[in-house]
């Protein structure tokens, strides 16, 4: 083709593009076409977020959480070492490591010994020992902070790494707060064993038991009354007899003269 022929297709070209330039309906037609699949993908960016997070705190809701504190035993001064699994499946491999090692203030310095591994946790249940006393352990020199790990595992089929939780276990909350007592059921076990130990003591002699006697309260009473009538005439009766002889005529003197009809 000649240099002429080349000029006259680029100006046809020219002309057919400036034919075809799209007007301003179709530039914003599609610029809300564009805006709309940008809509559509931050929509669906947020849809695949959600259900990430949703099967993730699944996840979380249904695995094991084993934790280790300090609880009040059947009385407030009394602190259980405790480790339950709050969680809604069962843990596996527990294990526990405290530093530094408890102890309590029985004999000086008593370990309390603490299971090497727990194989299997089901949900809700635990492990629990006496610590130690709140009075006891505020004149002794233990150790009051103690720093703790746990490390288990959960469902073999859906973790496969370790979980792990720290635990701080304080006694100086324990020791310097204040606390009302309040007597429940345990303590009014102990008081009705105290009374059956008192009543085993009690003896009739040296080598029988208690008896048992009943009487009428009213009937003691009235013989009581009857008795003490009785003495008082008996007394007086003594004391008219004792009386001088002087004296009675007087007596009888002194005494008005029968009214005659």
């Amino acid at each position: 083709m000649t240099e002429d022929e080349w000029l006259a297709l680029a100006r046809q070209l020219i002309e057919a593009v400036k034919d075809d330039a799209p007007s301003i309906t179709d530039w914003i037609s599609a610029v809300s076409t564009a805006a709309t699949l940008v809509i559509a993908a931050i929509a669906a960016a947020i849809a695949l977020f959600q259900l990430i997070q949703a099967k993730k705190l699944e996840l979380d809701k249904s695995q094991p959480y084993v934790v280790m504190t300090m609880q009040e035993s059947i009385s407030p001064q009394f602190i259980d070492l405790v480790i339950k699994n709050y969680g809604q499946t069962a843990a596996y491999d527990v294990r526990v490591l405290l530093n530094p090692a408890p102890t309590r203030s029985q004999d000086g310095a008593e370990v309390v010994h603490l299971p090497e591994v727990i194989p299997v946790m089901a949900p809700g249940q635990e492990w629990r020992t006496h610590w130690d006393s709140a009075s006891d352990r505020y004149s002794s020199t233990l150790p009051d902070r103690h720093e703790g790990t746990i490390t288990y595992f959960g469902e073999k089929d859906i973790y496969k790494k370790q979980i792990s939780s720290k635990a701080i276990l304080d006694w100086s909350i324990y020791k310097s707060r204040l606390r009302m007592v309040e007597y429940g059921v345990h303590d009014l076990a102990k008081a009705v064993q105290g009374i059956r130990k008192n009543q085993e003591k009690w003896t009739e002699n040296a080598g029988g038991s208690l008896s048992v006697y009943t009487r009428s309260g009213e009937a003691k009473d009235e013989r009581e009354l009857w008795e003490y009538q009785e003495l008082k005439r008996e007394l007086e009766k003594e004391q008219a007899a004792a009386s001088p002889p002087s004296r009675r005529v007087r007596a009888k003197k002194s005494e008005p003269d029968a009214v005659s009809e």
